[in-house]
């Protein structure tokens, strides 16, 4: 009997690469690759760990943080490419943060 299809599969990083942690919550950052079936081209993407719901969340749906399951953005045709996006993204957004947590601090 056939193995039924699972469109997300975790890679592991090779040797020299690196995530930066997830720029939302700081969890680890993972590498995985997303089909919609055994034939379809594969997609490469890095998302937060997070995966258990914390705060007010409930129910199946929507939980953990927000780069649990990240938008379609973070999707790319290679490894290389969807770890320069993780890296980049996570870069501006700490950067951001902390630009808007030192105005915030300075008022």
């Amino acid at each position: 009997m056939a193995q039924p299809h699972d469109d997300y599969k975790r890679l592991e990083l090779q040797p020299g690469q690196k995530l930066y942690p997830c720029p939302v919550c700081a969890a680890d950052a993972e590498l995985w690759q997303y089909s919609e079936t055994e034939t379809t081209p594969t997609r490469k993407l890095v998302m937060c760990s997070r995966g258990e719901a914390f705060g007010p969340q409930q129910g199946l749906v929507n939980e953990g943080c927000l780069l649990y399951m990240p938008p379609d953005g973070f999707y790319r045709a290679t490894i290389r490419e969807a770890l320069k996006y993780w890296n980049e993204f996570a870069k501006a957004l700490m950067a951001q943060q902390r630009k808007n947590r030192w105005a915030a601090h300075q008022v």
